[in-house]
């Protein structure tokens, strides 16, 4: 079998038979890969310590006969590893889950391999986990074509004074105080702030502002609701972070 070698992200893993596992590779030149590691669940194999659920690893691949390719070696690269507690956990999964949706299998989308990278390095490192799931919804929505208009108003398409504004998922954008209509959620002045660094994919910036828990509820409020309106079917990822988030 002709073999390649690749750097990829793990998306996801799905156990399969007695001992193999199936994984979906975000790669850096050829996209969504799905892949079979044989044997990877015995104890003595010498893939498994790399193959970790959001982990970067160099891989080698051979084209198999039907849609999967098979993983013949592993190599964990440097880096931080996103910590097994339940609120990192989760806002990986957040992140994994949409890559994993904007993308079809051996499609690549340019830059999309590196952000999602970038994206599990920082939530592995920040103190707070959102700061990094944020910027990277935030990048994922301009990859998709559906980033929210925060520029001009989308209803008088005039700019939007420096005060706070309102958001409409359905209207593609904010709302300035003269249009919005009830029922819409204010978007204070500082949110609207760090949104436009996000979008404009400053990762230097936007790692230097200080995003109080507030403020990045008020971000996160905008870019779910606008990557949920333009989905298909509700993030798993998104629903359990929620449950997470309610009050006991």
């Amino acid at each position: 079998m002709t073999t390649y070698r690749e750097r990829a992200v793990i998306l996801r893993k799905l156990d399969y038979g007695e001992a193999d596992r199936i994984y979906t590779l975000l790669t850096s030149e050829h996209g969504k890969v799905p892949a079979i590691a044989k044997g990877v669940r015995r104890s003595a194999s010498k893939l498994a310590p790399a193959l970790e659920l959001f982990a970067h690893v160099d891989v080698q691949l051979a084209h198999g006969r039907g849609q999967l390719d098979v993983v013949t070696q592993a190599v964990r690269l440097p880096g931080a590893r996103v910590p097994a507690d339940p609120d990192r956990t989760a806002h990986a999964s957040l992140i994994v889950e949409v890559a994993d949706r904007v993308s079809e299998d051996r499609h690549p989308i340019e830059g999309l391999y590196e952000l999602t990278q970038l994206a599990l390095d920082d939530l592995a490192r920040d103190d707070d986990p959102r700061r990094a799931s944020a910027y990277f919804l935030a990048q994922a929505l301009e990859f998709l074509g559906y980033a929210p208009n925060l520029s001009t108003c989308v209803v008088c398409e005039r700019p939007l004074a420096p005060e706070p504004a309102y958001f409409s998922p359905p209207a593609g954008g904010l709302v300035c105080t003269a249009d919005h209509l009830a029922g819409m959620p204010e978007v204070s002045v500082a949110a609207l702030k760090v949104l436009r660094v996000a979008a404009a994919g400053d990762i230097a910036l936007y790692r230097r502002l200080k995003l109080e828990p507030g403020l990045l509820e008020e971000v996160e409020a905008v870019l779910e609701a606008q990557l949920e309106h333009h989905l298909d079917r509700r993030l798993k990822s998104l629903q359990f972070l929620r449950r997470m988030r309610s009050p006991a």
